[in-house]
């Protein structure tokens, strides 16, 4: 038996090879290595599968700029690395996010989370486009959440609720 591990990747911002490429490459692999007698193979397709299958609802509580000089906004949302987006880290998973202002002008901004940890800015090195018509109260849906958001979630970090999950 040969077990293929994981690591199928999901749709975030960019496209990414369909898990019928993955099929192809894998038996040429077991053909080429293997010939007619290609043994049981198993496989965890984890984020691949589920990956898309999660929205975070997240409401902004505040926008603002570090100085009146300063041409990037800093977009504040009600949760962030510690409530379940810890895989924005080194902006590693840049979740698409919509907003009720879609098709509005967009700007550069900064999105960070609620607490007052340094750490829990989301998108700084590599600012995100926002609409610059989004104010304090806009719901957004950050997308692709499905894999590991919910157990990635703190309990209570700075007194802030887990994440709470809802599975139709």
């Amino acid at each position: 038996m040969v077990n293929l591990g994981g690591g199928f990747p999901t749709k975030y911002l960019k496209n990414v090879p369909t898990v019928k490429a993955y099929g192809s490459a894998i038996f040429r692999a077991l053909r080429k290595h293997f010939g007619n007698r290609i043994p049981e193979t198993i496989i965890e397709p984890g984020r691949g599968m589920v990956g898309n299958a999660g929205i975070i609802e997240a409401e902004v509580v505040l926008v603002s700029r570090k100085s009146a000089e300063d041409d990037v906004r800093w977009v504040y949302l009600d949760i962030g690395k510690f409530g379940g987006l810890a895989e924005t880290m080194d902006e590693s998973i840049r979740y698409p996010i919509r907003t009720p202002r879609d098709g509005d002008e967009v700007g550069a901004c900064v999105i960070a989370g609620p607490t007052c940890d340094s750490a829990d800015v989301l998108y700084e090195k590599q600012p995100y486009a926002l609409p610059v018509s989004l104010e304090i109260g806009d719901k957004v849906l950050i997308e692709g959440t499905g894999a590991y958001t919910a157990t990635y979630a703190s309990v209570a970090f700075n007194g802030f609720a887990p994440l709470r999950a809802y599975h139709i």
